[in-house]
């Protein structure tokens, strides 16, 4: 039985990919949209057991969000396109933006949503306690705050996946070197939203809570406690 409806997946790469397979066998076409921050080599990045998924179509970023919506519609003629949605986090400023120029279900475009010092200023609006931090693309923004904050602190990108790119640093001069080897190499991949962010190191137990919102409907699916070994 042929398609009827389609649905656009950014970035399936990682568990994206899995996601992308799940969608296919349900009976939607799958259209991959490549974001300009996705390389090649990061395209193969998939779980062996969806490897070989076969897409309906596969569509790059253009230049404009304008083209980029006019090159998904085009790769789904003759079929209703219902969603579209991310497969990984380097796909979300754009799925979140093309959501909303094709009129379809979105989160809308909000910084919150992928910028980790955006998030930390939100908390703090929220009048809950926050992680005292400093941020910036060069180190002059936060060596100041590497001075006096108490070792170990922890290095990590402002837009990131899970832990990647994070350290535990244990003195101020790993934590000059980490913070500038994050900003290397995310100037050579060419990262819209390179930053790196400098924080206090919270100790005890961690917590994760995997929620999801719809239509104000607000369900918590599940919770986590980190297993944190040095």
């Amino acid at each position: 039985m042929s398609a009827q409806s389609a649905c656009v997946v950014v970035d399936p790469v990682s568990t994206g990919g899995t996601l992308a397979a799940e969608i296919a066998s349900r009976g939607y076409a799958v259209v991959a949209l490549w974001s300009q921050e996705v390389t090649p080599l990061m395209r193969t990045h998939v779980p062996a057991s969806v490897r070989g998924i076969r897409y309906h179509a596969e569509v790059e970023e253009q230049s404009c969000l304008a083209a980029t919506a006019e090159a998904v519609r085009a790769s789904c003629q003759g079929l209703e396109l219902l969603a579209c949605i991310v497969g990984c986090e380097t796909g979300v400023a754009l799925a979140d933006a093309l959501s909303e120029e094709l009129g379809l279900r979105t989160n809308g475009t909000e910084k919150n949503r992928r910028n980790k010092s955006v998030q930390q200023r939100c908390v703090k609006a929220s009048g809950l306690r926050a992680v005292r931090e400093a941020v910036g693309t060069s180190w002059s923004q936060a060596e100041s705050f590497a001075e006096s904050e108490s070792m170990p602190v922890v290095v990590k990108p402002v837009e990131s996946a899970g832990s990647e790119g994070v350290k535990l640093c244990r003195s101020f001069e790993e934590t000059r070197a980490h913070f500038n080897l994050l900003m290397g190499a995310q100037r050579t991949v060419g990262s819209f939203g390179a930053a790196v962010l400098v924080q206090e190191y919270l100790r005890g137990k961690e917590y994760v809570v995997d929620h999801v919102s719809r239509d104000g409907v607000h369900k918590t699916v599940m919770v986590w406690v980190y297993d944190k070994r040095a």
